[in-house]
């Protein structure tokens, strides 16, 4: 809805309730912006006198971004880190067009771990799933006079090791805005710390500040980034030693990068535009289209037995509904949040000629899932507003399996580089769960170069003549951290494709040929003793593997396969035809 006042005459009490507390949380996020710009000014200002730190520029603020600022003002890198973000308002709001959840595991709290305020305030605004038991789940039958399952199943969606069981930690469910606001709370402490005796560097939020171009300065000392006040137009150009570049798939930095006609990086012997071009994949899984309809906080499923249940924000839910043909299958879910109070958002996932996005009027819309969820009393539950602003809403589609072979590059000197982090360097549909860990992964590797470790044994690494430049680190970066996101990007094509249960014909042979696949993986697992890996989306919910490893565990089954086929067509043709093999 476009203002909650508009929304007053024809909502519940309850809905009222929500999109109060949805205000609050709009002004609290406008309010973060500016004590962090205030705070960044007065340790400027404190700080004035003292030996100038190093320069960093950041370009996108959500989770990758903010993790990125945090973790380069920190010891023992210690810039001056200014953070830019194109979106006017910052993005600690709710928001439904970006109403997804993250389920931050054990690889994404590699970085969280690293700061003890976040890792204690995902703890506790997050609904902590696998390692303590999992979270209940219901699957809601379409028939209305189907009873209720009495007893809910539990989805883990944890950290399991192959071998020595669950793990302790849990990984946690926390909506997008919600992780975005605690990370951007650890900023502002992270400011507090930055007294006259810090050695740490100052984190400075600039809204409303897109990236136009990048290029080396004049004197070839550091990166030049001029930027543009969406508000006002006016045009800065901004200096850094280190450029990262956290903002999305579509991310400018790496376009400028790509671009054949960036002859100002030509100077950079290590600089090659071909390397940032993405590399893409479709799996069953992209190009689906998603948008959100937000359901009201601790809504009421009917029973068939007469009563209704009461949902919990804890609970996760799969609601079904009674269509079940190629272009209206549809199936709501909704996954765990702490707030009980909060708007419970779920995801429209569909093929992009399922017949819903013919629909473009409230009332289309509200008729339409009237008739396909005959349980559910979408009258009490949704204004009208909601149905228009719903019907009128493109959504998004889920991307390409994409990864850029370039991730980093510096001048020959070591005096400035640029790094690509998260969205940027790497993307994917969110089936297999990675999204925001892979990214908070690769700050933790870009940590480890910066420090001048291997990325991947976290032990000590020197270049060539034994020491430790920019340029070395950064390379180190490139080299050690690239085959991890290709292997992540084959992950997301062979992993779980078939999440959604897309309803083609074709899509449901080919998801009973990868449940086969995955069947046959896990008994021969069981079988040998372990001997056989178990298929590699289950491998990788095992922290202690890299998707490198992981990739290669399940194209040696692969092989296996493939030589016990060929084995078994040879011993037929011998015998059949009396043939040589």
């Amino acid at each position: 809805p476009s203002s909650s006042r508009s929304l007053m005459p024809t909502m519940t009490s309850r809905q009222r309730k929500f999109h109060r507390v949805s205000r609050r949380a709009t002004l609290l996020g406008r309010l973060f912006a500016s004590f962090i710009s205030l705070a960044a000014t007065s340790n400027a200002l404190s700080l004035s006198a003292a030996t100038p730190k190093p320069k960093a520029i950041v370009v996108g603020a959500g989770p990758v971004g903010v993790a990125a600022a945090l973790t380069l003002s920190s010891s023992p890198h210690n810039y001056d880190v200014t953070l830019l973000e194109s979106a006017p308002e910052i993005s600690s709001q709710y928001d439904p067009s970006k109403a997804f959840l993250y389920n931050v595991n054990l690889r994404g709290q590699a970085l969280t771990s690293k700061f003890p305020r976040m890792q204690k305030k995902l703890e506790e605004r997050g609904v902590p799933s696998g390692g303590f038991g999992g979270v209940d789940l219901m699957i809601v039958p379409a028939d209305p006079n189907t009873p209720l399952p009495k007893k809910k199943d539990k989805m883990t969606g944890g950290d399991d090791d192959e071998k020595d069981g669950p793990k302790a930690k849990p990984s946690y469910w926390i909506p997008r805005h919600a992780m975005v606001q605690l990370m951007l709370e650890c900023v502002l402490e992270h400011n507090a710390d930055c007294d006259e005796n810090s050695k740490l560097g100052r984190i400075d939020y600039c809204p409303s500040t897109e990236c136009i171009s990048i290029r080396p300065s004049s004197d070839k000392s550091s990166v030049m980034v001029k930027t543009k006040d969406i508000s006002t137009g006016q045009s800065l150009k901004r200096y850094a030693t280190l450029l990262i570049g956290a903002d999305g798939a579509s991310s400018r930095v790496r376009e400028c990068l790509a671009s054949k006609n960036a002859t100002d990086f030509a100077s950079w012997s290590n600089y090659k535009p071909e390397k940032f071009v993405l590399r893409k994949w479709t799996s069953p899984s992209s190009h689906q289209r998603i948008k959100v309809l937000q359901l009201p906080p601790r809504f009421q499923i009917p029973d068939g037995e007469g009563g209704a249940l009461t949902t919990q924000s804890d609970h996760i839910y799969a609601i079904r509904s009674i269509y079940n043909g190629p272009q209206n299958y549809l199936s709501l879910g909704l996954l765990p949040m702490k707030d009980n109070d909060a708007v419970r958002p779920t995801n429209i996932v569909t093929r992009p000629d399922h017949e819903i996005w013919t629909i473009k009027d409230g009332e289309g819309v509200k008729q339409w899932f009237q008739k396909a969820y005959p349980r559910m009393n979408f009258d009490e539950m949704i204004s009208e507003e909601e149905w228009e602003r719903f019907a009128k809403a493109e959504g998004t589609r889920f991307p390409s399996c994409q990864y850029s072979p370039g991730m980093g590059v510096s001048n020959d000197d070591g005096t400035c580089g640029i790094a690509l982090v998260g969205d940027s360097v790497h993307a994917f549909p969110p089936d297999i769960g990675q999204g925001v860990n892979a990214g908070l992964a690769d700050i933790v590797a870009l940590d480890l170069a910066l420090k001048g470790k291997n990325t991947v044994t976290g032990e000590d690494a020197t270049d060539a003549e034994g020491t430790q430049t920019l340029k070395s680190n950064i390379d180190r970066y490139q080299k050690q951290h690239e085959p991890e996101i290709a292997s992540l990007a084959r992950l997301a094509r062979f992993g779980a494709p078939y999440q959604y249960k897309q309803p083609h014909r074709i899509d449901r042979i080919r998801l009973k040929i990868w449940t086969a696949n995955v069947v046959l993986r896990l008994l021969l697992n069981k079988i040998t003793f372990g001997l056989v890996p178990s298929q590699c989306i289950i491998l990788s919910q095992n922290p202690k593997l890299t998707f490198r490893q992981v990739m290669r565990r399940a194209d040696l089954t692969a092989l296996s396969f493939k030589a016990i086929a060929l084995a078994v067509v040879g011993m037929l043709l011998k015998r059949r035809f009396g043939l040589p093999v």
